[in-house]
């Protein structure tokens, strides 16, 4: 095998904008709005408010906003808050290859480019950058890191954000090897939150878009790293996994990954989205009354059953957004899976949602050939005996089921909705439509303040 990380510097070195093709350009300027939308919504949010507490306690040279407030620290940790605050929401993009690129891909590009006063077609290639490279630096285990416990996007999402950050500085194939050689010693993260909840979850963006950041200009400066950091006996591919998902060479030959990307339609882990649209579709096919529901079975991959089926009565909001039970409640009893209902405290202890979450059952099945890891097929069964039941194979969202422009900008809009004025939300979406025609990003930067910030 030829060494990875002189092959992802070689790559990304050779990468320019015009070489794009258009599916490319418009998969990342639909990842960068949703991005946007997820991240002002997530400023606003009580959990995640430590991260920007922490920052502004550090004071720092003002060269990149800060998403919501419109205030202004290091690159670095920029791309520490808006990560953290892009994933607070559990509304962000997602890959099967790579976890959440967007949250920390997204934040270190444009921290880097507002400091550097780069131009939207910088940008934008720095996000394809960081997406591919995110997905080759560990696709070749995903699936078996997640098994034994390891956030993906935490582990390749250093690498993600190291590969956006050394194309926008323009970095030697030298400096970006040493780039990834030293992002791979912040590579780690576990999900012992989707077994008993926790906030933290919310920082592993932030903790990877900073740390990749600062791996790019710690190599810019000087400081080398292990050139074999994925392929070597202590490298990333044996650290956090036993055995390969694939042969490592065929992420090579698949052409660009972020037109594969998937937007979330549901603020939820993706591991239940299957579910909850087969629960709403249910719902829309048949009229029953909630409170006859004997039993709910759901049928769900291996990976959705340790990784969104182990919390049934959350106490906090990632337990209520990592929770199958609670979100095919939610779906029963009040007939929507909003923002909303998730980050609601009363929700989390209502005696209806508690009763109908404990008559969910979580049933392993085999992924269908065709179908994607994410599906689910939901039964309902009465206290009459009758049963309603639907297979959702490919939930929406996915780029096999993917929602239009139209409704990814309603999606943005809506997130916003009552945080800025409309005539700004649609600069917002004008800027980004015309990202390649921006000179300098800061135009953009500049809109992501929120009137009367800091508001909280």
């Amino acid at each position: 095998m030829q060494s990875v990380a002189p092959r992802m510097a070689q790559w990304v070195k050779a990468l320019r904008y015009d070489d794009l093709p258009p599916e490319v350009l418009h998969a990342a300027k639909r990842c960068i709005l949703d991005y946007l939308g997820v991240m002002l919504r997530g400023s606003t949010l009580p959990q995640v408010q430590p991260a920007y507490a922490y920052v502004q306690d550090i004071g720092a040279k003002p060269q990149s906003t800060i998403g919501g407030y419109g205030t202004k620290t290091t690159p670095a940790y920029a791309a520490y808050v808006n990560g953290t605050f892009g994933h607070s929401c559990e509304f962000d993009d997602a890959h099967l290859l790579a976890g959440h690129p967007g949250v920390l891909v997204i934040p270190a590009a444009l921290a880097i480019s507002e400091a550097h006063g780069l131009s939207g077609k910088a940008l934008i290639e720095g996000v394809v950058a960081g997406y591919e490279m995110m997905i080759v630096s560990g696709a070749c285990i995903h699936q078996q890191q997640a098994i034994l416990g390891w956030h993906n996007t935490k582990v390749q999402g250093v690498f993600g954000a190291a590969a956006a950050t050394a194309k926008l500085l323009d970095l030697s194939e030298e400096q970006i090897v040493n780039a990834f050689g030293i992002a791979g010693s912040d590579a780690s993260g576990t999900m012992e939150y989707d077994q008993s909840g926790g906030e933290v979850k919310r920082l592993h963006a932030g903790l990877a878009s900073r740390s990749g950041l600062q791996a790019a200009l710690l190599a810019q400066h000087g400081l080398t790293g292990p050139s074999t950091i994925f392929e070597g006996k202590r490298g990333i591919w044996r650290m956090f996994s036993d055995k390969f998902d694939n042969d490592p060479e065929i992420f090579w030959d698949k052409g660009f990954f972020i037109p594969q990307t998937i937007f979330k339609m549901s603020p939820a882990v993706g591991t239940v989205h299957g579910s909850i649209d087969a629960a709403h579709e249910i719902r829309k096919r048949w009229s029953f009354d909630p409170a006859e529901i004997e039993r709910i079975d759901a049928y769900v991959s291996e990976l959705t059953f340790t990784h969104g089926a182990s919390i049934v009565h959350p106490t906090d909001c990632i337990g209520a957004q990592f929770s199958l039970a609670f979100s095919l409640a939610l779906a029963f009893v009040k007939g929507r899976t909003l923002l909303s209902d998730y980050l609601d405290p009363d929700n989390w202890t209502d005696p209806a949602i508690m009763a109908m979450a404990s008559k969910v059952t979580p049933i392993e099945r085999d992924t269908a050939p065709g179908a994607s890891i994410l599906g689910g097929m939901v039964k309902v069964t009465l206290k009459d005996g009758r049963t309603f039941e639907y297979d959702q194979p490919i939930p929406r969202g996915d780029h096999r089921n993917p929602p239009s422009d139209a409704e990814l900008e309603e999606k943005f809009r809506g997130l916003v909705d009552g945080l800025m004025p409309a005539s700004q939300a649609e600069a917002i979406i004008a800027g980004v439509a015309t990202l390649e025609d921006m000179p300098d990003v800061s135009v953009l930067a500049r809109l992501l303040a929120l009137p009367g910030s800091p508001p909280r």
